[in-house]
């Protein structure tokens, strides 16, 4: 049985929210316990969180439920972020492939998840298909940790997961559309969970 770590990327400053993004209210819970809350039932003790900016005040929210990752470097951006949480998996030990997420895609579940899980085979990129092009979550197999490492800037993993040049499945995810990025979608997504109960 293959080996993956999930890794949830909750170091921005958050500078169009206005800051503290990660500990934002959602339905009674900071915005990244939901996160945890996802994923935590599916990989246990391979979970890292990887922190930066307010790194103190969001410790108490993860607890003992994942593991932490400091990204010293997070203000120049998602792929520092990455490239920080790569070293770390890879010092905690052996495995076959990460799944990246993010703190703010708030309307993913375990079962979206799940799914990009039951596709992998070890070799190819499973990536989330939504906007018209293949984003996060998405799984990459342990072959791409050293390209990973290597990641810089604010645009992450897009271009390797929009790269013609890779092997990449991507699944249909309309649940990872909605993220947050300002009070404004905190509001628009608060109005849909109060609409959907």
């Amino acid at each position: 049985m293959m080996k993956i770590a999930g890794l949830i990327l909750a170091a921005g400053g958050s500078t169009r929210f206005g800051g503290r993004k990660q500990l934002a209210d959602i339905d009674g819970k900071p915005m990244l316990e939901h996160a945890i809350d996802q994923l935590r039932p599916i990989f246990n003790d391979d979970l890292y969180v990887v922190l930066g900016a307010f790194r103190n005040e969001i410790l108490s929210v993860i607890g003992n439920r994942a593991k932490t990752i400091a990204n010293d470097n997070w203000q120049s951006g998602m792929g520092s972020s990455i490239t920080a949480g790569i070293a770390g998996i890879c010092a905690a030990g052996t495995y076959d492939g990460v799944l990246i997420a993010l703190s703010d895609q708030v309307g993913l579940t375990s079962n979206d998840y799940q799914k990009l899980l039951n596709a992998f085979d070890g070799s190819h990129i499973i990536a989330s298909r939504y906007k018209e092009m293949n984003g996060v979550p998405a799984l990459f197999p342990s072959a791409y940790f050293p390209k990973l490492s290597k990641l810089d800037g604010a645009r992450g993993a897009q271009q390797v997961l929009n790269s013609s040049s890779h092997d990449i499945s991507a699944i249909a995810m309309p649940n990872a559309v909605f993220d947050i990025d300002t009070q404004d979608d905190l509001k628009l997504f608060a109005n849909r969970l109060f609409e959907a109960g």
